[in-house]
C-alpha cells in the first residue's frame, strides 16, 4: 500500500503547521512583491497618492456630481462649489466634510421669512423642521454675513446646510478647498 502524502496525515496539527508555512511564504512573497516590480511602484504609488489627495467623492444627493477635483488653499467666490469641515452640534452624521455651493459672501443680508431663507436677495430655500430621524432644526436668524464666513447652500432640497442654525455659517478657516465637479 502506498504512503499517503504527508499533509494528508491523520495528525491535524500536520496539517495545520502545513498550512500555516503555506500562509506565511504567501504572505511574505505578496509583500516583498512590490521590490520586484519597483520601477512601476515608484510611478504606481506617486499617482495614486496624488489623486487620492486631489479627487474626493461626493456620495449624498445634495449634489448632482459625484466625483470632485479640490483645488486646496483658495477661498470660494459666490457660485462656486467648497470642501469644507462641519463643525456643529449634530451628531451621527455619515461625514463631516461636505460640498457645498457658496451662496452667500461676507456682507450679503440673511432674510428669514417663515421658514424661507433669502441671501442676498435670492431664496436659497425653505427650512426643513426636522432631519429623518427626527432631530429638530432651526432656521439661521436673519442678519448680515460677517467677515470670515460664507453661506453654504447645497443643490438638493432636503440638504443641511447654512439655512439651518445647526449648521451654521461657514468659517473660512474650515474651508478645504474650491471643489470643480468631474462627473
Amino acid at each position: 500500500m502506498a504512503c499517503p502524502h504527508p499533509i494528508f496525515t491523520r495528525a491535524p496539527r500536520g496539517r495545520i503547521y502545513a498550512f500555516l508555512a503555506w500562509l506565511g511564504r504567501e504572505a511574505l512573497a505578496l509583500l516583498l512583491s512590490p521590490l520586484r516590480y519597483w520601477p512601476a511602484t515608484l510611478i504606481i504609488v506617486p499617482v495614486l497618492v496624488w489623486t487620492a489627495m486631489h479627487y474626493r467623492f461626493n456620495l449624498s444627493p445634495s449634489l448632482p456630481w459625484t466625483v470632485a477635483r479640490v483645488e486646496y488653499g483658495r477661498t470660494p467666490a459666490r457660485g462656486e462649489y467648497m470642501l469644507y469641515t462641519y463643525r456643529g452640534p449634530i451628531e451621527g452624521l455619515p461625514s463631516h466634510t461636505f460640498f457645498k455651493r457658496v451662496a452667500g459672501i461676507p456682507g450679503d443680508t440673511i432674510l428669514v421669512d417663515g421658514r424661507r431663507v433669502w441671501v442676498a436677495g435670492r431664496l436659497v430655500g425653505e427650512a426643513a423642521e426636522h432631519t429623518h430621524k427626527g432631530v429638530r432644526l432651526t432656521t439661521i436668524r436673519p442678519g448680515t454675513i460677517p467677515d470670515g464666513f460664507l453661506f453654504a447652500q447645497g443643490d438638493h432640497p432636503a440638504s443641511f446646510d447654512s439655512r439651518y442654525a445647526e449648521s451654521g455659517l461657514v468659517p473660512f478657516d474650515a474651508v478645504i478647498g474650491v471643489a470643480h465637479p468631474v462627473f
